[in-house]
């Protein structure tokens, strides 16, 4: 009787680290996003194209479609307003490890619609802020 609640216990201990890993990851994302917004706001001669995803309840493939396309289209970039895009910063590295604790790979982007990077800056934060909310 002993092992089986020491079992229980220990099963749901590791299943509120795997949400609390999750939360810290996502409340990451959510203000570097935030900051990012409100620069890119400001520049109105940045014309980044890319591709508009599809939120579909913000599940795991948006996250994984948008690290992508940041990946393709941004990160690569030189500049000052590109330095948070690269893949060794705060930003990507927390999309990385969110990306590969919930969905190994995922399909292309459909690339028949693009909006500008603010606006898919906005999307992204938005499904960030929807996950994060989301009780596990």
């Amino acid at each position: 009787m002993k092992t089986i609640l020491l079992l229980a216990f220990a099963v749901l201990v590791s299943s509120t680290a795997v949400e609390n890993r999750d939360k810290k990851l996502l409340g990451e994302l959510i203000d570097e996003l935030v900051r990012e917004v409100k620069s890119f706001l400001n520049i109105v001669t940045i014309a980044i194209f890319l591709a508009e995803l599809e939120m579909n309840g913000c599940k795991g493939e948006f996250f994984c479609q948008a690290e992508h396309e940041l990946k393709d289209k941004v990160s690569g970039r030189s500049g000052a307003k590109f330095e948070h895009f690269r893949n060794d910063k705060k930003l990507m590295r927390n999309l990385n490890a969110y990306n590969k604790r919930h969905l190994k790979t995922c399909k292309p982007a459909d690339k028949d619609q693009e909006i500008l990077i603010h606006e898919f800056l906005e999307k992204l934060l938005t499904c960030a802020r929807s996950a994060y909310r989301q009780p596990k």
